[in-house]
């Protein structure tokens, strides 16, 4: 997690140094010029510690959207002056915390269940020894979100006002059924339905889609952006797959540069990771129909299956070991859903 941490105060800084000691190693801090002038930090050879000569509003519109997590120790009226027409939606805004200057309460204020300022709110207070602040209705009433449950599952959320609508019945005392079936506990399976058994006539439902597809892509040279979503569009469709549910594409290094493929990934928002020759060649057995055509062209017998599977952990089965799509290969393997 990218986690930013600003203060102004001599205070401040210390709280900072601690909640780096104890609970993110990898943590920038920001300070302002005043207290780095008081405390002769501005000569200080430390790459994680950046001074700020502006106005903090003015840099976080720099700095807002490049960090998962940002820690203010200040004054929560104050943080929520400067923050404000910064967020969006909260499926979207990075978590935001703010600490009191004498690190006595550490409290979430921004995305506590989708951006994990709940979660991290709780860690930090644990590390520095402080009191965490909690306010979600369904936090403080012992009851999870169900976006909550979206992140401990590490899947994603198919409608976030169809996740808002069941959080409230559950906040609200209602019954609502989590349908787990037993062969997805069992056998790390997806189900491709659920049967429901109720007197209520009208009845809230959210889908949790699970990230845990990662497509392997070989296309001949020039292909446009269009053909590559249109044939990917129809290869998830034929495979009951969500589009969403693909967490990275994958190709050959040959690829890195194709305009099409990495124009298409960028509007679907899919990312991209390209591997070498040789990790390539160590997993050629991987390929059912080797291409001497492809192997005497750029050295190995095929692109989409090994791709995919670097791609990703490494545990789960291939859907598709290689679909060929008018000048497209695809590959689309599943990941174990980690219980």
């Amino acid at each position: 997690m990218r986690t930013a941490i600003y203060c102004v105060s001599k205070n401040g800084y210390k709280t900072c140094l601690k909640v780096k000691e104890n609970v993110y190693n990898n943590l920038h801090i920001y300070v302002s010029g005043r207290v780095a002038n008081l405390l002769n930090l501005e000569n200080e050879n430390n790459e994680d510690l950046i001074v700020i000569n502006e106005r903090v509003p003015i840099l976080l519109e720099k700095t807002f959207n490049k960090y998962d997590l940002h820690i203010f120790v200040a004054a929560t009226g104050a943080v929520v002056r400067i923050i404000e027409g910064k967020f969006k939606s909260k499926d979207t805004d990075p978590a935001v915390i703010t600490i009191d200057d004498h690190a006595n309460f550490v409290i979430s204020l921004l995305s506590g269940h989708l951006g994990g300022a709940n979660e991290e709110c709780k860690k930090i207070a644990s590390g520095i020894g402080a009191i965490p602040v909690i306010t979600t209705a369904s936090d403080v009433g012992g009851k999870i979100a169900v976006d909550t449950l979206s992140q401990k599952i590490k899947a994603k959320l198919n409608d976030l006002d169809e996740a808002k609508r069941v959080t409230s019945l559950i906040v609200n005392g209602e019954n609502v059924s989590l349908h787990l079936p037993k062969n997805i506990i069992n056998h790390d399976e997806n189900s491709a339905g659920a049967i429901i058994v109720s007197n209520r006539k009208n009845i809230e439902i959210s889908k949790i889609i699970p990230q845990n597809i990662f497509i392997g892509i070989g296309c001949k040279r020039g292909v446009s952006k269009e053909h590559i979503i249109e044939k990917l569009r129809y290869a998830m469709d034929k495979q009951n797959l969500e589009l969403s549910a693909i967490k990275m594409a994958a190709s050959a290094w040959v690829k890195s540069d194709e305009i099409g493929l990495l124009e298409a990934m960028k509007e679907l928002d899919i990312p991209i990771k390209f591997f070498e020759k040789e990790e390539i060649l160590k997993l050629e057995d991987l390929i059912e129909e080797k291409s001497e055509y492809v192997k005497k062209t750029i050295g190995v017998y095929g692109v989409s299956e090994p791709c995919a599977f670097l791609a990703s952990s490494g545990k789960g089965t291939f859907l598709a070991k290689k679909i060929k799509l008018d000048g497209m290969t695809l590959s689309i393997f599943e990941e174990e859903i980690e219980n």
